[in-house]
């Protein structure tokens, strides 16, 4: 996800490599420092899908790894 939102970025803003990969990660972590945002239309809409599901995936993936964990530790 942090590599199709810095090549999107890069494209659709003009950022920096380095740019867009810091807001991606940024914006994927939920921290928003709000130092960068996207300033195209098509940036916006994209920012709009890719937290969406960005975070869903971010969040599934911590429940996937909580359950395994769980799963261990009742398995002992």
């Amino acid at each position: 996800m942090i590599c199709i939102g810095s090549v999107a970025y890069h494209s659709l803003e003009k950022w920096s490599w380095v740019d867009s990969f810091y807001f991606s990660v940024v914006a994927l972590t939920t921290v928003g420092f709000g130092d960068m945002a996207p300033k195209t239309d098509l940036g916006k809409i994209f920012t709009i899908f890719y937290l969406v599901l960005g975070v869903g995936l971010i969040l599934t993936f911590i429940d996937t790894v909580y359950k395994h964990y769980l799963n261990r530790k009742n398995q002992i």
